[in-house]
């Protein structure tokens, strides 16, 4: 049987982003929630802050290789499934390295405790507060167990 990829629900992202402490699960960096920066890039234009297509000369180098992706660990291409045990974040630098290789050619790394432990949110707290996308601040916020009313 052929599986093909699909896209990941909100819910099942934000799930995972915070399962691994918003750090990649390759490189151990932390990584950045996408909309954070391009509303940043809004806030201030030009800054480089975020970039539609990614364009090395457009973007500060730490936000283009660190905002966060979600990888499979057993590609699909090579017979993985779309689970939530077989995604994990990884930084979008390290996404793009590792590509469809076979799982037992990845190091995949534990989940970063000193990040879980100061509760790196990825900037996604910034972006909650916002209120630019009503489907992205209520999953952040029950994922940081914050009860909000319409003053967040």
């Amino acid at each position: 049987m052929k599986h093909t990829r699909k896209n990941i629900k909100k819910s099942d992202a934000i799930e995972i982003y915070f399962r691994d402490a918003w750090t990649c699960r390759y490189c151990d960096h932390a990584v950045f929630f996408s909309p954070s920066l391009l509303m940043l890039e809004q806030m201030n234009p030009g800054h480089g802050y975020y970039h539609a297509h990614n364009k090395r000369e457009m973007m500060i180098d730490a936000f283009m290789k660190r905002w966060a992706s979600i990888d499979h660990i057993a590609p699909v291409a090579r017979g993985g499934v779309n689970s939530l045990e077989n995604y994990m974040t990884a930084c979008w630098d390290c996404n793009n390295r590792f590509n469809s290789q076979h799982p037992k050619n990845k190091v995949i790394k534990p989940i970063n405790i000193i990040n879980k432990n100061m509760q790196w949110d990825g900037l996604s707290g910034i972006y909650a507060k916002s209120g630019q996308d009503q489907v992205w601040k209520n999953l952040i916020l029950t994922h940081q167990n914050i009860d909000c009313d319409d003053s967040c």
